[in-house]
């Protein structure tokens, strides 16, 4: 069987593209579509090692693992090692489902358009054939966000949100909000977004601290984006974190510029809870 380059390419691309799609919104990850589609480019070049002679299999998973890594990096970005192995391991978690749905197709059919050398797969696939894999991928990567994102896990909207900081105890009315998709980039924990009645509260100006408060306090200045606002938002740990009564350790706190209306005074992402 002849192995056509382009068309080995092309496909590896669209999988990968896929699975990194799904791995991003099973951890929740808002990563750049561009990010996403150059990882998925270099997934598919990737595939090249097909016409390498076959190696053994030490050596092919030791280049699947440098590739995955390398894919991973530079679409989800840098972080702190921890988080870089769960991404990783996702992506290898997603991958190895569509590879195995492969495999067991392959081992019942024995296609002759199919070919698996060095772990990597490929098809001799027409257009037809590739705008119906195009809808079964999709439908999956749908089914797949539903059941890890797309629904509300709790009808519950409203949770009580209790900080102790410096000796001062303070209450907020926390709406849980699903496209609140805030992280701390070091650590990936959950940021809880509070109104600017922190700062008097605590007799802190997060936005104007001093190198000083900024040390005693452990405040940090992360990126966000809303719509049609960006910027940099202080976030910290405070001493203790209550949910609904429960002590969380996994949530860092960010104070925004402004004051909250109606009756919640603060949001975040039903990860919290």
């Amino acid at each position: 069987m002849t192995v056509y380059a382009d068309i080995l390419v092309l496909i590896n691309t669209y999988v990968n593209f896929f699975v990194l799609l799904s791995s991003s919104a099973i951890l929740r990850l808002r990563a750049s579509i561009w990010k996403i589609i150059i990882g998925a480019l270099i997934g598919g070049f990737s595939a090249l090692i097909i016409l390498l002679p076959k190696q053994n299999e030490f050596l092919s998973s030791l280049i699947h693992l440098i590739l995955a890594m390398i894919i991973v990096l530079v679409s989800f970005g840098l972080a702190n090692w921890r988080i870089v192995l769960k991404r990783l391991a996702l992506f290898f978690a997603t991958s190895f489902i569509f590879s195995g749905c492969v495999y067991c197709f392959w081992l019942a059919f024995k296609p002759d358009r199919l070919i698996i050398n060095n772990s990597v797969i490929y098809f001799d696939i027409s257009a037809i054939e590739l705008v119906i894999a195009s809808a079964v991928i999709y439908a999956l990567f749908v089914i797949v966000r539903l059941f890890c994102g797309g629904f509300n896990k709790n009808q519950r909207q409203t949770v009580k949100l209790e900080l102790i900081h410096n000796g001062v105890e303070l209450t907020y009315a926390c709406l849980i909000d699903t496209g609140n998709m805030l992280r701390d980039c070091f650590t990936d924990m959950p940021i809880a977004v509070v109104d600017n009645s922190i700062s008097r509260s605590l007799k802190i100006d997060f936005y104007a601290a001093d190198e000083d408060v900024i040390r005693r306090n452990k405040i940090r200045f992360i990126p966000f984006n809303t719509v049609g606002n960006s910027g940099l938002m202080p976030v910290f740990k405070p001493d203790k974190i209550k949910v609904d009564g429960k002590i969380k350790n996994d949530l860092l706190i960010g104070v925004s510029k402004r004051r909250f209306d109606g009756e919640h005074n603060a949001v975040a992402n039903y990860d919290i809870i």
